[in-house]
């Protein structure tokens, strides 16, 4: 099974309160990524560990921010040990 048609036609389609998804990625827990839309940044070995160590510990990317291709976001509401959202930082 491909994830790659999840993120192109449901991710995109995402609407939270006026704000569009405009890029969306799907990375299994051992750092690969499954899926992602072709604008999503192309993601540094050291973020891709930050991310990971987020999920088996909730809350650690909170004081830093979630960094990916080298862009800051900070990180929002998600579901511990699932999914984490950020938002760019401008």
């Amino acid at each position: 099974m491909s994830w790659q048609p999840y993120v192109d036609e449901h991710l995109m389609m995402c609407d939270t309160e006026g704000n569009r998804l405009s890029a969306a990625a799907i990375i299994g827990q051992n750092g690969t990524v499954w899926a992602q839309s072709s604008n999503f940044p192309q993601l540094k070995p050291e973020e891709l560990t930050a991310i990971m160590n987020d999920f088996a510990q909730p809350g650690s990317l909170a004081p830093t921010g979630l960094f990916l291709g080298g862009t800051k976001y900070m990180v929002i509401q998600g579901e511990p040990g699932a999914v984490i959202r950020g938002k760019k930082i401008e």
